[in-house]
C-alpha cells in the first residue's frame, strides 16, 4: 500500500513542478506495472487507468492519480472488511 502512496505523491509532484511529459511518462510506467501487479490485467481500476491516462498531459495524470486513490481506498476497505470486527469489551 505504501507503494500506491508513493506514486500519488509523486503524481502531485509532477503536477506542482510544472507538468513534464518524460516523467509522466515514467510515472504511468510505474504506476501501470504496479496495478498490473496488485489487481491484475482484467481489474476495472487497471483496464480504466490504461484510458484516463492514453493523452500525455496533466488532465491524464491528475485522472491517473485519480484512479490510483480509488485502487488504494478499496484495497484498504477489503484489508479492513477481512478483519473480525471486535465487540465493545474485547476493545
Amino acid at each position: 500500500m505504501e507503494f500506491l502512496n508513493d506514486l500519488i505523491s509523486a503524481a502531485q509532484v509532477i503536477l506542482d513542478g510544472g507538468f513534464d511529459v518524460q516523467a509522466f511518462l515514467g510515472w504511468k510506467e510505474v504506476a501501470s506495472l504496479a496495478l498490473l501487479g496488485l489487481l491484475g490485467p482484467s481489474h476495472y481500476y487497471t483496464e480504466i487507468f490504461k484510458q484516463v491516462t492514453s493523452e500525455h498531459d496533466s488532465r491524464s495524470l491528475l485522472a491517473g492519480e485519480g484512479v490510483l486513490m480509488a485502487a488504494k481506498e478499496e484495497m484498504l476497505k477489503t484489508v479492513n472488511d477481512g478483519f473480525p470486527k471486535l465487540s465493545a469489551r474485547e476493545r
